[in-house]
């Protein structure tokens, strides 16, 4: 088994909380392993790298910021991703892993008004891309989207478009591919 300090050893300086939210689950995919190939030629992990190998991704660091977290601040292909999430949860036709990821952090959303963690953020030229937490954006999107009504029925209000927020920065200025 993978761990995040295997992980670590690969990218110094990155954070518990973004290693163990998005690296470690799929280190330990039979179909991913760690570290990943280099190039990353048809791999899996050329497209959880957004294109990038590992050794472009040692020179990123991960802080911490606030953010509006919006739709329109995404880019095309994020906010498509998430609508999709939202539009599987609304019509019905998400399966069961798809409705448990969307629902344990839209009950969070509700009780606490804010990510029961962070979502992983990386700036493009089109927008900011989602490394982890599209089904999280998706729950903070369908409750943004309840009524003033349905919010009063449940007692609670709309949390702040003002999130916590990890934000990936490469130290040259590079932005990934995908």
């Amino acid at each position: 088994m993978v761990t995040v300090a295997d992980i670590q050893k690969d990218l110094p300086g990155w954070p518990d909380d973004v290693v163990e939210q998005w690296l470690h689950y799929f280190a330990n995919e039979p179909d991913c392993g760690w570290p990943p190939p280099e190039p990353l030629g048809a791999h899996r992990w050329n497209v959880l790298l957004f294109g990038k190998p590992v050794s472009w991704w040692k020179k990123v660091t991960w802080g911490k910021q606030q953010m509006n977290c919006n739709l329109a601040a995404l880019s095309p292909k994020t906010r498509g991703d998430v609508a999709d999430i939202v539009r599987q949860m609304n019509d019905g036709t998400a399966d069961a892993s798809t409705k448990k990821r969307v629902a344990q952090p839209w009950i969070y959303l509700r009780d606490n008004g804010v990510f029961p963690r962070s979502l992983l953020m990386i700036k493009k030229p089109d927008g900011w891309s989602l490394a982890d937490g599209h089904h999280r954006m998706a729950a903070f999107e369908m409750f943004q989207g309840l009524s003033d009504a349905e919010l009063a029925k449940i007692g609670k209000k709309r949390p702040s478009r003002e999130q916590d927020v990890w934000v990936g920065t490469h130290s040259g200025g590079e932005v990934p591919n995908g």
